[in-house]
């Protein structure tokens, strides 16, 4: 049964990251600021959370890292144009298309179809927060 509701996500384009709840980021002037601050387990080590609106040009996946850095995607496939989600246990990104490009966290690719490497923003830790440069 899982692996029927996986081919239909797949079909859809389902993702299983879930959005950052829009309270703990904001849009201002070229920077994307989370207040991780403000509750620091928002994304789990491990996990990844998106952001969407708001301004945003390009939607955005935050990668919290099993070794506890936080990496930043275009939240496109460079080939299929869905959204990206970590793949559990590994240093990988996974497209959520039928496809399932897979690709580094340096945003290279690794299989599937996709030819052109996820475009990878800037990230740095400030009082707390996380400072993204889109």
């Amino acid at each position: 049964m899982a692996a029927i509701c996986s081919f239909f996500k797949a079909i859809l384009g389902i993702c299983e990251t879930k959005p950052l709840s829009p309270d703990l980021w904001s849009v201002e002037g070229g920077k994307v600021v989370v207040k991780l601050s403000q509750k620091p387990d928002a994304i789990a080590k491990g996990g990844a959370a998106y952001l969407q609106g708001k301004g945003l040009k390009e939607p955005l996946l935050i990668v919290h890292t099993d070794d506890d850095k936080y990496l930043v995607f275009t939240n496109r496939c460079t080939h299929a144009k869905r959204k990206i989600d970590p793949v559990a246990g590994e240093a990988k990104l996974r497209c959520c298309s039928v496809n399932h490009s897979k690709f580094d966290y340096e945003g290279k690719p690794l299989s599937g179809p996709a030819k052109e490497p996820l475009k990878r923003h800037q990230v740095e830790v400030s009082q707390g927060n996380l400072i993204l440069t889109v």
